[in-house]
């Protein structure tokens, strides 16, 4: 085999090589876990406040969820970023870590002013955190498929 002829089956292989290179990170089964868990728990939390009375329904007495729930949104946070090339997943867990920060200054503000949350307020919550922990959970699927 003459050089030019090696040089171009090398240059083929990596070619062929260079298709299989991913530029994202794998799936992680325990992602898509945690992220549906937080899903059912902040749905199960919200479902709650919605069927609350006063005193129930005021901050004091959720205090333990949001504690919980950052606890929970750091450890996915950290999972993810263990990971090379996550950076989508770890935007969509800043974006969650963020909605449970406003949910939680909604819940005091209620608070203060001495009255349960709204009922107009708990869909626009529920549908974001419903739509952000379903994009962390379909994009974990679909590497899972091999398509993000």
């Amino acid at each position: 085999m003459r050089g030019r002829d090696r040089l171009a089956l090398l240059g083929s292989c990596l070619l062929l090589l260079g298709g299989c290179v991913t530029l994202m990170a794998p799936y992680d089964e325990k992602i898509d876990d945690m992220a549906t868990g937080l899903q059912r728990e902040i749905s199960t939390e919200i479902e709650a406040l919605r069927g609350a009375e006063k005193p129930d329904c005021l901050y004091p007495g959720h205090a333990g969820f949001y504690r919980q729930a950052r606890v929970d949104v750091s450890a996915l946070s950290v999972r993810a970023s263990a990971h090379e090339m996550n950076a989508q997943t770890i935007a969509q867990i800043d974006a969650l870590s963020g909605a449970l920060d406003d949910l939680e200054a909604l819940h005091k503000i209620a608070t203060r002013a001495d009255r349960c949350m709204r009922p107009d307020e708990f869909s626009d919550v529920k549908r974001g955190f419903d739509q952000i922990t379903g994009a962390i959970i379909k994009l974990e699927v679909a590497k899972k498929r091999g398509r993000p």
